[in-house]
């Protein structure tokens, strides 16, 4: 009887998320007809916890935290990755452009004990001195940043061990026939050898992740990409970089 229940509570997830799925893209559709941009997104338009998002914190919380560590999350959305990170780290801390959010955060976090801290932020320059947090994560952040190299090496700064980034493999099912991403709010998604080229420009050390499998899940975390890879995971070590350079103009 539990093996059934738990089949069907999974349907159930899979069919919701479908149906959020389709708001979002028919939300999109409406609002680009009337010029909206990416920077409008939030996630509290559609609030639910994305699974390959969630499999992304789970894989660093397990992988590349370690007992004791301070980490902080940027673009933290709802919040649910910051409390998977607590479970592990001792401090946590989180940053988002979305006022919203922070507000809604502020909340739901008031007298936690290891989330001690979330503000808002101007999506450019973190508010932290170099070598702030052991661990800085980035889950599905990346895409939606117009000077990305910035933020990576504001993030490579401020992170004494390591900057785990989690951002969907550009997938050919998944991109306009004008290059574009399918996903409205997205500006931009690469293949892994696209955005290894980029990552060795900072001059860290990177060791890569795949989660593989369907949107819905489940996943397989590999070493290796495959054909159903759907969320590129790269971790880059920040003892090789050069934080004086952090602030260098980037790419858009």
């Amino acid at each position: 009887m539990d093996t059934a229940l738990r089949r069907l509570a999974g349907q159930a997830r899979r069919a919701i998320v479908r149906l959020l799925l389709g708001q979002q893209r028919s939300a999109g559709r409406s609002l680009s007809r009337v010029g909206a941009s990416s920077v409008e997104y939030s996630a509290l338009l559609n609030p639910i916890e994305v699974p390959c998002q969630v499999e992304s914190y789970l894989l660093c919380r397990d992988r590349y935290v370690r007992e004791g560590d301070a980490v902080l999350d940027v673009g933290f959305g709802l919040g649910f990755g910051m409390n998977i990170l607590a479970c592990k780290a001792d401090t946590v801390v989180g940053v988002e452009v979305d006022k919203r959010a922070v507000e809604r955060a502020t909340r739901i976090f008031h007298g936690h004990p290891r989330v001690r801290r979330v503000e808002h932020y101007d999506g450019r320059s973190l508010p932290f001195p170099d070598r702030f947090v052991d661990v800085v994560t980035c889950v599905d952040v990346l895409e939606h940043v117009p000077n990305y190299t910035l933020l990576l090496r504001q993030m490579c700064r401020v992170a004494r061990r390591c900057v785990f980034v989690a951002t969907p493999n550009r997938r050919r099912e998944h991109t306009g026939a004008d290059g574009r991403p399918k996903n409205y709010w997205h500006l931009r998604e690469w293949t892994q050898n696209e955005l290894d080229a980029i990552l060795r420009e900072l001059g860290v050390t990177v060791e890569w992740n795949y989660l593989n499998g369907p949107f819905e899940g489940p996943f397989v975390c590999s070493r290796e990409i495959a054909s159903d890879t759907l969320v590129l995971a790269p971790v880059l070590f920040t003892a090789g970089f050069r934080r004086n350079d952090a602030a260098a103009p980037g790419s858009n």
